[in-house]
């Protein structure tokens, strides 16, 4: 009777300890992403850490997050495929991530008298503001399908390398990928044209409370249409040091800029906005040739990317873009090649501000909207 008693006694026990394991794990869980939240707190000095409704609304948020990364990690297959992790938007949900970090490009505008199709801006500037050799290129092209590495290219281009590329910016809250993508490469291509060793910073503020033609400040804008009125009203750049001066002087965020008019700035003579998906060895052959150039991108899974490159889980249709961008290199060397783009989310974002997106596969519709622009 004894052994029966025992043996009932160990099934009891070996029971509860079944049941209890799922009670054991899940608060071990929930602690975990707790204490990880409170790091992310303090590291990137949220403002609700004493706000407890707030703190535990973003907490929710993050936990979402975890999952999230862990499932965007599961699909790497190579060590050189992107890696996500926790970042300074890990609190934000999908629809505020969108609202307050990508709703700056404004490649659309009924006003203007374009259809709501992309392809009819794109018409608006593929054949007047090309040169004739980008022309050729681009009619030369387009049955190719394949990407076509053009030879003699180097399996290698970045242009900071050259220190042409001006530092990272910040938008923080303004909507200005637009105008910081296409100041700094312009920067960049004068610094390249007059053979300097480092690039001038040039004023973004005079194109963000200047700029026509369909663009709203800090509300957003458009590259193609930034371009065009750069280009139609000759406007020649201030220098960094020149627009902090002004912008002292005026003290408000009216436009109150002139054209430079001490030192050799370049303006805008031609440029392109040009579809090359499909003919990807064109922009490869223009970072390697001429200098950096203008992408707009979706950038809706960026949200958590730390490093790597990206091959996955970026949609590249035409109207999903929402961001703007430089690229300003890339690389054929690895098993996985790739552009190297200069964001506008401040250093701590990815690696150290920058993006790694494998070339030929038009990922995060990285060749949907092209620029290259020349100076005179």
């Amino acid at each position: 009777m004894s052994e029966v008693i025992e043996m009932i006694m160990i099934l009891i026990i070996v029971t509860l300890c079944f049941l209890m394991i799922p009670f054991n794990l899940q608060p071990n869980a929930v602690i975990e992403a707790r204490r990880k939240f409170d790091i992310f707190i303090r590291l990137y000095e949220k403002p609700y850490r004493f706000n407890v409704r707030e703190y535990e609304h973003r907490f929710q948020i993050f936990r979402s997050s975890l999952h999230k990364i862990a499932s965007l990690n599961a699909h790497r297959v190579e060590n050189d495929t992107a890696i996500y992790g926790i970042t300074q938007y890990a609190d934000l949900s999908d629809q505020e991530f969108l609202r307050i970090n990508l709703a700056d490009l404004k490649h659309e505008h009924p006003a203007l008298g374009f259809e709501s199709a992309g392809s009819s801006l794109l018409d608006k500037f593929t054949i007047e503001s090309k040169s004739a050799e980008m022309k050729d290129n681009i009619i030369f092209s387009r049955a190719r399908r394949d990407l076509r590495i053009p030879k003699l290219l180097p399996k290698v281009v970045d242009w900071r390398e050259k220190g042409v590329i001006p530092a990272v910016k910040s938008q923080g809250s303004c909507g200005a990928c637009w105008a910081i993508s296409v100041v700094d490469t312009i920067s960049s291509i004068s610094a390249i044209k007059k053979a300097q060793s480092n690039a001038t910073d040039l004023c973004i503020e005079q194109v963000i409370n200047c700029a026509g033609n369909g663009n709203y400040g800090c509300e957003g804008g458009d590259t193609c249409r930034l371009l065009e009125w750069m280009r139609e009203s000759n406007v020649k750049l201030n220098t960094l040091k020149d627009c902090e001066t002004t912008q002292q002087l005026k003290n408000g965020t009216e436009c109150a800029f002139q054209n430079a008019t001490v030192g050799d700035y370049m303006a805008v003579e031609k440029f392109s906005c040009v579809s090359l998906v499909d003919r990807e060895h064109l922009m490869l052959r223009y970072l390697a040739t001429r200098g950096p150039i203008v992408a707009a991108v979706n950038a809706a899974s960026w949200q958590y990317y730390l490093g790597g490159v990206v091959q996955y889980h970026c949609d590249g249709s035409y109207e999903d873009l929402n961001h703007a961008v430089e690229i300003v290199g890339y690389n054929l060397e690895g098993t996985i090649p790739y552009y190297l783009v200069k964001n506008s989310w401040g250093p701590r974002f990815g690696d150290h501000g920058y993006i790694k997106i494998e070339i030929g596969k038009n990922l995060c519709g990285i060749a949907n909207r092209v620029s290259f622009i020349e100076l005179m």
